[in-house]
């Protein structure tokens, strides 16, 4: 009986001073607040996720939530929702070096949260342009919120399939062939495009300069940590090689919330956790690829990254209506 009404009563409190503090934010620091789902979609929810992240501190969640309102201001977050901003992002001619390899799946779990789909391999290191490919990267998750906030059923899931795609990536990513790509390469990383094409020296100052995928991955992790806390309760890892493993265990560790967020890997071999049937635990077989054992619609190597770029899109046009 105890905790719950505790929680119920820390609540109250962070509603009173979320109350003083949107005042605040809407007449001083992010005026555009007042247009932005984040913001106005499942305020509820908003600050339950809050309050958890910074575990039940009700002036700690407040500072998180006023940090998180100057970021989007300054990462023109509300920009994501305009008609055209998805496939401009994605595309390769308008936004170089974007290399993206995940979206809203446009599928659902069992219990009727979103999940995004992956494909790593269609990401081509030797091509990824550091901030270019964040900016598409938070879309992802910022549409991904939203519809998590509005649905408001719980945190959705991510599911990140690492091994082999066997095509070329035509709708964003590049890579796709059968053999390595090596990151040095990346004329970008070369030009010094991880500090000179920063969107602003804030956003520098708080996400350093992005040099190599290591330091990219971290801003996506570190904006994800303190931005979207909350939103992904469970990640899946298919088909993982020992260099991704290794990876993971370095990259998990900035992972502020791992203790709410669960890892599995899936795949074939013994040293993996379970089998990639899996899944059919969390997501019924019509809301799975046939590539994952499902009978929902098929991935087709990236294509499934373009059925979500529609998606955004009538969403935008819907939006702006």
């Amino acid at each position: 009986e105890g905790i719950p009404q505790k929680r119920q009563e820390l609540l109250a409190d962070m509603e009173r001073g979320w109350s003083a503090l949107e005042q605040r934010l809407k007449t001083e620091t992010y005026p555009a607040m007042v247009d932005d789902p984040y913001f106005t979609v499942n305020v509820k929810g908003l600050l339950q996720r809050y309050l958890a992240a910074s575990k039940y501190d009700v002036r700690e969640a407040l500072i998180r939530l006023e940090a998180t309102a100057k970021w989007r201001k300054e990462w023109n977050v509300l920009d994501y929702y305009r008609a055209g901003a998805a496939a401009e992002l994605f595309s390769e001619d308008s936004n170089p070096g974007a290399e993206m390899y995940f979206a809203d799946s446009l599928l659902m779990d069992k219990e009727g949260r979103p999940y995004a789909a992956g494909r790593l391999k269609f990401a081509n290191p030797e091509n990824m342009h550091p901030w270019h490919h964040l900016r598409a990267g938070v879309l992802v998750f910022e549409l991904m919120a939203t519809k998590v906030a509005s649905m408001g059923k719980g945190p959705g899931s991510y599911i990140l399939d690492i091994g082999a795609v066997g095509k070329v990536g035509n709708v964003s990513g590049t890579a796709g062939k059968e053999r390595v790509y090596n990151e040095n390469r990346n004329p970008y990383y070369a030009a010094g495009a991880g500090t000179k094409d920063a969107p602003s020296e804030e956003i520098l100052g708080e996400l350093g300069s992005l040099d190599n995928g290591f330091a990219v991955l971290k801003a996506a992790i570190t904006i994800l940590n303190r931005h979207y806390p909350g939103i992904v309760g469970r990640v899946f890892y298919l088909n993982s090689d020992m260099v991704f493993w290794g990876a993971f265990k370095i990259f998990s560790r900035w992972i502020s919330d791992r203790g709410s967020i669960d890892f599995q890997f899936l795949g074939p071999a013994s040293w993996r956790e379970d089998p990639v049937s899996k899944l059919m635990d969390y997501y019924d077989p019509n809301q799975l690829p046939e590539e994952w054992g499902g009978t929902g619609p098929k991935l087709n190597g990236d294509e499934f990254m373009q059925r979500a770029i529609e998606h955004y899109e009538e969403e935008a046009m819907a939006m702006e209506l």
